[in-house]
């Protein structure tokens, strides 16, 4: 699917910050809209306020 190798794109139980930032190098052509684990490290960073929300609106 979107020629995404089958696996690997599983979100994880638990999720630290270095492996949410590995996540995001390795998974950064994902579409997070498909790729758990792109969305899971994002979300994580986010919540621990080391990214900020994307806005609404496209800059």
């Amino acid at each position: 699917m979107f020629g995404l190798p089958a696996t690997g794109h599983s979100a994880l139980a638990v999720m630290t910050e270095a492996e949410a930032l590995r996540a995001l190098r390795e998974h950064a052509d994902c579409p997070i809209t498909v790729c758990a684990a792109k969305l899971q490290a994002k979300t994580y960073l986010v919540r621990i306020g080391k990214r900020a929300p994307r806005p609404p609106w496209r800059i």
